[in-house]
């Protein structure tokens, strides 16, 4: 029938008029950034005084063109009929489902080798802190079976080697020689952050088959011993690596007031928005991080979605230590002593030093600044106290606690769409045992492509001490 011919046509004129009009008679805008509780760009739009009768001509142009398109439809040889508009949110969901289905059959896939330590170095603690000082010393990461001597010597020589790390008077995450390039890059609201790179080929700047990102933790950065060891693992598997750093965790002050959260994720936004610019080959991207970033990993996948596959060709995760809500962790710094006094001690005198710092550069030393609380920040005995005082505040949650269920990736992670391997630690000294959600695991029937796996022993990021036969395979990097 003719009709059935000049159907799509006049949907084609219809479209083709509303898009003549948008542009014929678009405002001018300007944006201004500002950080928000949300985590995630937050925008003030302005427009010219005329933006208000601009939009009315446009949506009654579109009103008027669709009405008569339709109507002249509906009656046309004595036909009646509906015209249905595809709802764009139905077919993005039935998009993630299609992406979660084949992502569960690869996340299952995913078979991780036993982890066994070594009988006298389980502790969660030896675990925790030896992680950060030796992991890279020889005989660390893997102890093979033989004599007590021979098997606990590299151990002992490791933590006398690394006694002025340990004990404060020298730092290792001073130093950058690792990596094969540094790059800044501005953020729209006036700040930096930088990211330092691996390659395959630095002459090129590439040369791998993919490229991964890491995401740092807390008051870490690229140097770290447990970022360098990642980024060696991934060059032996023929991968770029990219190890982004938190406002302020280079070594450069960052240029504003605003630092980062356990929910922050504008800057590796807006990296990815700028790498897959420079992604002419459409490689693919894989996320990975630890502890705070491996937080901030799974939320940006959950906020993503069906994007981190089809705008950033994000393929794949791996993040460890990841807390998923402190709401339900954060007593865990505060009930031990030996948390409290060590681990939490140790990020308070950082955090401290941060709040000083932006007090004395952004408010020339005055210390009765409305934009968080001085007085409590420098008095306060745990991190919670912080995060009260001053994290709240400037990223405009109402409280901690407010902040601890906003910044949670569990709110988000049934929205990822890309297989994920998830690694943590039963005896893990931050984490709460009995908050772990395996519910949200694919092969029990969570939405979402992840593979959970938790271990007994391991402390924080540890995993050291893997005790084996003699011959066992083993990669390089731990």
């Amino acid at each position: 029938m003719r009709f059935n011919k000049m159907l799509p046509l006049m949907f084609v004129n219809y479209c083709f008029l509303t898009i003549l009009t948008i542009l014929i008679h678009q405002p001018e805008q300007s944006f201004a950034f500002t950080p928000g509780a949300n985590s995630v760009k937050s925008y003030s739009l302005t427009t010219k005084s005329n933006t208000s009768t601009k939009r009315n001509f446009i949506e009654e142009a579109r009103k008027n063109v669709f009405e008569a398109v339709t109507e002249r439809l509906r009656v046309r040889d004595g036909l009646k009929f509906n015209v249905v508009v595809p709802d764009l949110r139905v077919i993005k969901e039935r998009r993630l489902r299609a992406y979660q289905s084949r992502g569960v059959a690869i996340a299952s896939s995913f078979v991780p080798s036993e982890y066994t330590p070594h009988p006298f170095l389980r502790n969660q603690h030896l675990q925790t802190i030896l992680g950060v000082f030796i992991r890279d010393f020889p005989g660390i990461a893997y102890i093979e079976k033989s004599n007590a001597l021979q098997e606990l010597l590299p151990v002992g020589k490791a933590v006398l080697d690394a006694l002025p790390e340990i004990s404060g008077i020298r730092s290792k995450e001073s130093e950058c020689d690792f990596w094969d390039k540094r790059e800044k890059f501005n953020t729209p609201d006036g700040d930096f952050f930088h990211v330092d790179f691996k390659f395959q080929d630095p002459d090129i700047e590439g040369g791998g088959e993919g490229m991964v990102v890491i995401i740092h933790g807390l008051e870490s950065n690229s140097n770290s011993s447990l970022c360098q060891n990642m980024a060696r693992a991934y060059q032996e598997i023929n991968m770029d690596v990219a190890c982004l750093n938190f406002r302020g965790c280079c070594g450069n002050p960052n240029d504003t007031v605003y630092q980062y959260h356990a929910g922050f994720t504008d800057d590796i936004m807006l990296f990815l928005d700028q790498w897959t610019k420079r992604n002419t080959d459409k490689k693919p991207l894989y996320i990975t991080g630890f502890s705070l970033g491996a937080n901030v990993a799974l939320k940006l996948l959950g906020d993503l979605s069906v994007d981190a596959v089809d705008k950033y060709n994000i393929l794949g995760a791996a993040v460890s230590g990841a807390p998923f809500s402190l709401h339900h962790h954060w007593r865990q710094l505060i009930d031990y002593d030996f948390n409290r006094i060590v681990y939490a001690g140790s990020v308070l005198k950082s955090m401290k030093r941060k709040v000083q710092y932006i007090t004395d550069r952004f408010f020339d030393g005055d210390t009765n600044h409305d934009l968080f609380d001085y007085t409590k920040c420098m008095n306060a005995k745990t991190i919670a106290d912080i995060e009260d005082a001053m994290i709240a505040p400037m990223y405009g949650f109402q409280d901690r606690f407010d902040y601890y269920d906003k910044s949670a990736s569990l709110a988000v992670i049934d929205k990822i769409a890309v297989p994920t391997f998830v690694l943590n630690a039963k005896d893990d000294p931050f984490f709460n045992p009995e908050h772990f959600p395996w519910e949200k695991d694919c092969e029990i029937g969570g939405l979402a492509p992840l593979k959970l796996v938790r271990t007994e022993n391991g402390g924080h990021l540890g995993h050291l001490f893997h005790y084996t036969d003699s011959g066992e395979p083993r990669p390089v990097s731990s």
